[in-house]
């Protein structure tokens, strides 16, 4: 039977915060200090009968055995890397079915939600952030850790709108000083370096790839110009808003990252600027700029302040040898604290209530029936909301969603549980999820997440699903207009 996990540790578990390489990612709240963090879940068993609500890596995730050494590889990575720049791993809480790592949290949220909602960047307010981008990319590379899903979405802004680089979930750490290669294919299409998705088998017998496939699949890629590739569509991104190649399918995706070069509008970026980016977004790796090269550019050296990096807290982490269930995660060396999540306490989900009633304090400003109170905490926040409120009967409401998705959204739906249906988009590559929650008697939230797929295709889709002129649109009875998808 589905569980609700509510607590972890002395953590009070709040609201999903986002989806990393693997799974989902929580806000918890520390009992005695009120401090928030966030708190990433990894399974241990692999019985997907027995899925944990709300579960960030769900166990079917981990079913694969490279997935399993994927989570391995990221606790591996985060306990070795303390930096301003990078999103800290502050312990690591366990219990029978699970390892909890729990982390900073970042109120000011996705720096691409802060794209996305306000719009491209000036080059001062861009290269503030590119230059912790830089720095953190260093320090990894420094430890030959190699983060190979740098995008905007695992870019974080800290309560001071300082940037923090996060989700390691897809992370390298080569060990062996005389190999670089790489041979996984993985990332995100739009910043992943051409001889990391060259390698891809869709692109297996297309006479445009052939070349790249075959180097790719035999001598692997090194990961420190991988990330330099994706840390330059990054900054592309920051300044105009647009990805630097966009194509309407996978293939005419690589195809243009394979043989085209980013555009430059005339007047919008600097020649420095231009002259960085284009240096970053060399095809071969080999004669691609390195991180070195871009922290002496003069673009990156305006007004450049170092942040300052603090020795190791290895004093206060210790591993915890008693535990030999995590003794395959990391070596003793790598002083990170382990405990045993004792105060975690699970509750069984009613099969007869299968729709969840939010808790009663969350609704205290509700007066207004005010979704953001619930939802987003935090006034710095940029909401990412995909969810509307309705009044209407969750039978009336859910049969319409399914309805506009399969007849006029060329979806497929599959309904998982009473509250949960997920959503495939064939042609787009889009897989959805819609959970519903209930607010009081009467008042739903029916909340849509990303499983799969483009975050702009996937926006598109929910905008259309709830087009005010169609049948879902006359649904909502409760104005959210400003709780929706940016």
């Amino acid at each position: 039977m589905p569980r609700e996990v509510s607590r972890v540790g002395a953590y009070a578990l709040k609201r999903s915060l986002g989806k990393g390489a693997f799974g989902f990612v929580k806000l918890g709240v520390q009992d005695k200090t009120g401090r928030k963090v966030a708190v990433k879940d990894g399974a241990r068993e692999t019985d997907a009968s027995c899925a944990t609500w709300g579960q960030i890596l769900d166990r079917e995730n981990l079913l694969r055995v490279d997935e399993q050494e994927q989570l391995k590889a990221e606790i591996k990575a985060l306990a070795d890397l303390f930096h301003p720049c990078i999103v800290d791993l502050i312990e690591v809480l366990t219990n029978e079915t699970s390892v909890f790592m729990v982390m900073t949290y970042c109120p000011g949220g996705e720096l691409y939600d802060v794209i996305r909602a306000k719009g491209a960047l000036n080059e001062e307010q861009a290269r503030r952030h590119f230059q912790r981008l830089i720095q953190g990319v260093d320090f990894c590379h420094k430890k030959r850790i190699y983060h190979r899903d740098l995008k905007p979405e695992n870019l974080f802004l800290d309560e001071n709108g300082d940037l923090c680089i996060g989700d390691f979930g897809l992370a390298a750490l080569r060990e062996d000083e005389e190999d670089n290669n790489l041979r996984t294919i993985c990332g995100t299409p739009h910043f992943a370096a051409p001889e990391v998705m060259g390698g891809s088998r869709r692109l297996v017998g297309n006479k445009n790839f052939k070349t790249v496939n075959t180097k790719t699949r035999t001598e692997g890629y090194d990961g420190a110009p991988a990330d330099v590739w994706s840390c330059g569509c990054i900054l592309y991104f920051l300044l105009t808003g647009v990805f630097p190649f966009d194509g309407q399918n996978f293939v005419q995706l690589q195809m243009l990252v394979q043989k085209t070069e980013p555009y430059f509008a005339p007047q919008r970026i600097s020649k420095p600027c231009e002259k960085l980016i284009r240096g970053m977004l060399v095809k071969d790796p080999a004669k691609r700029w390195t991180i070195e090269q871009v922290m002496k550019s003069s673009w990156f050296k305006t007004d450049y302040e170092p942040v300052q990096v603090q020795e190791s807290k290895k004093d206060s982490r210790h591993y915890d040898d008693e535990d030999p269930a995590l003794e395959e995660f990391w070596s003793p060396d790598t002083g990170l604290v382990v405990k045993t999540a004792g105060e975690s306490s699970m509750s069984e989900v009613d099969k007869m209530r299968p729709i969840k009633q939010l808790n009663a304090f969350e609704l205290i400003n509700l007066a207004a029936f005010d979704v953001e109170s619930i939802f987003d905490e935090d006034e710095n926040t940029v909401s990412n909301a995909t969810r509307f409120m309705s009044k209407e009967s969750i039978d009336k409401v859910q049969a319409a969603v399914i309805k506009r998705a399969e007849q006029d959204l060329n979806t497929v739906a599959k309904r998982k549980t009473l509250s949960r249906v997920t959503f495939e988009d064939v042609n787009n590559g889009v897989v959805v999820t819609m959970r519903t929650y209930q607010v009081i008697p009467g008042v739903c939230v029916y909340d849509f997440s990303r499983d799969e797929g483009g975050r702009d295709r996937f926006h598109a889709w929910f905008q259309k699903l709830r087009d005010p002129s169609g049948p879902v649109g006359a649904l909502i009875n409760i104005d959210d207009a400003q709780h929706t998808a940016p």
